[in-house]
């Protein structure tokens, strides 16, 4: 018997738009449209199902070895796309544009996930004195490695589930701001230690919730804990990436045991 089509209310439907941000995933034409004399905008997308609805046999045939969801209606296998793309799809199915749109879809539910952890998560206000140091810092020139610092902890902490670009960029920051934020970390411990320490486990605490949503892929872990920091202290991304590779570095951020 062929499965039938749910219908999705505007609460999914809100969440489907927002996951595209505001495009069409294959051919990346906006997905809502204003008509000529209309003061509001009208919906220019239609609910596509990655896995087919009820697949043909040439699709089950190209989908072979990837799985059936448990639920084919279910938003995690839906997406929005423009008509004529859907059309497309459904007519002409191609694999390549299933792995695609399947990557896609991962992505928009594995960064639902961490915004949500972003909002159970707390942070020192101590990290923003910190981010406000790295932000001033001024530096001409390739950095020496600092005495105290051990490359081997970042290689050994990082060998599986990242890109050498972003691999690169963690080794880079922790050794031109390695010495301003160690010293920055032991003012503040003198001051009030127990501040430090909280934060330290908070910053592990988050990375290992965003881990265990993301286990085969440091880059993305690495850049939501970034995120994250920005978020929780309204200071740059950049600053708040140069923390986190300072804590790939110097805490329990990435364990090298784990690899």
């Amino acid at each position: 018997m062929a499965a039938k089509r749910d219908s999705y209310n505007e609460n999914e439907h809100s969440i489907l738009y927002a996951e595209t941000g505001g495009i069409c995933p294959l051919c990346t034409l906006p997905i809502l449209f204003q008509k000529k004399g209309s003061k509001k905008p009208s919906k220019g997308y239609e609910v596509a199902h990655i896995y087919p609805l009820n697949p043909t046999s040439v699709q089950i045939s190209a989908l072979k070895g990837y799985s059936l969801p448990g639920a084919i209606n279910a938003l995690e296998n839906v997406i929005a796309l423009c008509p004529t793309c859907h059309s497309k799809y459904d007519k002409d199915f191609k694999i390549e544009e299933f792995v695609k749109l399947r990557s896609d879809k991962d992505s928009f539910l594995s960064a639902a996930k961490a915004r949500l952890t972003v909002s159970q998560h707390t942070l020192q206000e101590e990290v923003c004195e910190i981010l406000d140091i790295i932000s001033t810092f001024d530096f001409d020139g390739a950095e020496p490695i600092p005495i105290g610092f051990d490359v081997s902890t970042v290689d050994n902490k990082l060998k599986k589930g990242m890109s050498p670009l972003q691999k690169r960029e963690i080794k880079l920051n922790a050794i031109s701001f390695y010495v301003r934020i160690r010293d920055h970390i032991k003012m503040l411990e003198q001051q009030d230690q127990a501040a430090v320490r909280i934060m330290q486990n908070q910053i592990n605490s988050y990375y290992l919730a965003i881990n265990r949503q993301n286990p085969e892929n440091k880059d993305l872990v690495f850049n939501y804990v970034a995120q994250w920091i920005s978020a929780k202290t309204n200071k740059p991304i950049l600053a708040s990436k140069v923390l986190t590779s300072f804590f790939v570095q110097n805490c329990e951020v990435f364990d090298a045991s784990s690899n």
